[in-house]
């Protein structure tokens, strides 16, 4: 199955970028001058379609072999302390994230207040806990002759009581207005389900010349209502994002947006010089790597609201800000991405818009009404933790057992009520933890790393790790240029996913622009990137298409739905009632049957970045669906 290539390179075609090295300032990293580009990767395929084999850039290496984790790595660059430079040398403003004199150089202080930091994880434990106390069996002992005898026998749960909980429940998954108790959470509207993409664009404002973003930190989530931004009245000016970050339980963290900017559009004309002309005749925009950076590493603590405003470049340059969480990373991270770069080309060779993908699966608005929101639902696995919970409190919330149960079994079946949450607390685990592989996946035997594209978002498991642990690959796999890792690929939406794997300074270089903020609370100079020279591994022929799951031809039976009520309807007792819930093993309840799967084996030609190993994302759905490793 084909997927959209994506349009970083949007001139003429290039046997290699490498050739353009010639045009460009020389000598590498230093004063005026930019780092080497390299070739694209080199591709095969088995001959039945199922793996990739992908070999990074060949030719000359920039840096000779060596250890990324000696006290002198070789992929290392000394630390220049001034804006990066384009291939003619030109400064790109705002572009130095770090100085001695000031260690957060690109923005202004943080205005803070304080929040209630309650989190949807927060919420939906207290309502578990709730249903799990109103069903949870009557126990009774009594004694004979010296002995006690217990037993127990269901408790009978009131079905109003239930739906209402359930209901709460259901907002909170979907991302709804909430009520109650619940009313104003600072989590509003960021649903825990991953279906709202066509709503996440935002346009810079021409007057401010600025963006407002707005984040929520906790656990391993961070979740914004920005996934894609319109730049197009400061493409050629500096401009601001303002970041309004709220930090929820478990959130406590360094911010580091890290940006990723492509080299000047404008001066990729060669002709001069005896080469192409890449914007052919100053009507296109060709994207070539050049840098990414964290542009700052600040503190944020548990109950605090952020409000700081960045400092960008004309928006020409821009690619895309990564949001890291470099304390529980993988999996904490969001992506907001330049809206022109493209995703590919229509049937008229128009180039298409990056959320075009998105709004093609979700649509431009799922909170329309009703039906685009269960649409837009239903393109997310049924396999997904997630929307294991979503089904399974709908179905609680639903139940109408009408006036003629009611009336003879004054109220449910605990027990059916107590198996049902047995497979939801199963579901809150495996959305709970994303580095391991939810219930019904397995890895396969020779995977180094599998890769779950789930939920629009992306889980990972790696050979012999616990999940609990910062996901690291040292003493695994990777340590040497050759190492080959073998990545599988596995997708359980009903959709497609494109699977791209790129470079942050392993092959083109890294420096470590920060200076320490230990005293404040910060770890920039232990975890922060500073700048490095990017490059993506799947440039050449495009992403690499994960085919969508298969729907099953009906849902896997739960505890309610056995009983057989439809909401609004009696539909009978019988066997229904059983005491014992359900009887098929709960990984059973999890139906992996017909999901999609690409294998993808990857042969290093150098050695990785300390500061990361494989950065892996999906291309058509970015946002929160990244996993990568140390």
């Amino acid at each position: 199955m084909a997927g959209p290539v994506i349009g970083l390179w949007a001139g003429p075609a290039l046997a290699q970028p490498v050739n353009l090295n010639q045009f460009c300032l020389k000598g590498g990293h230093g004063a005026g001058e930019q780092q080497p580009w390299v070739p694209f990767e080199t591709r095969t395929t088995s001959p039945d379609g199922s793996t990739t084999f992908l070999t990074t850039a060949g030719g000359t290496a920039v840096f000779p072999e060596g250890d990324s984790f000696s006290p002198n790595p070789p992929n290392m660059l000394p630390t220049i302390y001034e804006n990066a430079k384009t291939c003619r040398g030109n400064e790109i403003p705002n572009t130095l994230p770090s100085t001695p004199e000031n260690p957060y150089n690109l923005h202004d202080t943080p205005v803070t207040r304080t929040i209630d930091k309650t989190s949807p994880t927060d919420d939906l434990d207290w309502i578990m806990d709730r249903i799990e106390a109103i069903s949870e069996p009557y126990k009774i002992c009594r004694s004979f002759r010296g002995y006690q005898f217990c037993y127990e026998y269901p408790r009978r749960v009131n079905p109003g009581q239930l739906r209402r909980l359930a209901g709460h429940a259901v907002d909170i998954i979907e991302g709804n207005d909430l009520r109650g108790r619940f009313r104003d959470r600072e989590y509003e509207g960021f649903p825990l389900l991953h279906y709202l993409g066509g709503l996440k664009t935002k346009s810079v404002d021409p007057e401010t010349k600025s963006v407002t973003m707005t984040q929520i930190w906790y656990d391993t989530h961070i979740e914004g209502d920005t996934a894609y931004v319109d730049p197009t009245v400061v493409n050629d000016e500096e401009w601001t994002i303002k970041y309004i970050v709220k930090i929820l339980n478990r959130g406590h963290e360094d911010f580091a947006p890290y940006t990723m900017f492509f080299d000047d559009p404008r001066e990729l004309n060669f002709t001069e010089e005896g080469g192409p002309d890449l914007t052919q005749g100053g009507t296109v925009l060709p994207r070539l790597p050049n840098i990414g950076m964290d542009q700052t590493f600040f503190p944020m603590e548990e109950g605090l609201e952020y409000t700081l405003n960045m400092k960008m470049p004309p928006a020409r340059f821009w690619n895309l800000s990564y949001h890291w969480g470099w304390r529980n990373h993988p999996p904490r991270v969001q992506v907001t991405e330049n809206v022109l770069v493209p995703l590919g080309v229509d049937a008229d060779g128009n180039p298409r818009p990056r959320n075009f993908a998105e709004i093609a699966v979700f649509g431009e608005n799922p909170r329309a009404n009703e039906e685009a929101k269960l649409n837009a639902i239903g393109m997310i696995g049924d396999t997904a933790p997630a929307k294991r919970m979503w089904r399974m409190f709908r179905e609680m919330a639903d139940l109408d057992t009408g006036r003629g149960y009611r009336r003879y079994f004054y109220g449910l079946n605990g027990s059916t009520i107590q198996a049902q949450m047995e497979l939801i607390r199963q579901a809150f685990y495996d959305w709970s933890n994303r580095n391991l592989l939810p219930t019904g996946y397995e890895m396969a035997e020779d995977a180094d790393m599998t890769v779950l594209f789930l939920n629009n978002t992306m889980y990972g498991q790696l050979k012999g790790h616990d999940g609990d642990a910062e996901v690291r690959m040292k003493d695994i796999v990777w340590d040497n240029r050759g190492d080959v890792v073998n990545v599988q690929l596995l997708n359980g939406d009903y959709y497609p996913h494109a699977y791209v794997l790129v470079d942050f300074g392993g092959l083109r270089g890294w420096e470590n622009t920060f200076h320490n903020t230990l005293p404040v609370g910060g770890a920039g100079p232990l975890f922060t990137f500073g700048r490095n020279y990017f490059w993506i591994h799947v440039a050449g022929q495009g992403p690499i298409p994960v085919p969508p799951a298969t729907p099953p031809a009906e849902a896997s039976p739960t505890p309610v739905s056995q009983l057989g009520w439809t909401p609004g309807r009696y539909a009978g007792l019988g066997h229904r009632f059983a005491w014992g819930g359900m009887q098929q093993e709960m990984t059973d309840y999890v139906n992996t049957d017909g999901v999609g799967e690409h294998n993808v084996e990857v042969t290093f030609t150098y050695e990785p970045s300390r500061r990361l190993r494989m950065y892996q994302f999906d291309a058509l759905h970015h946002d929160t669906a990244v996993w990568s490793v140390h």
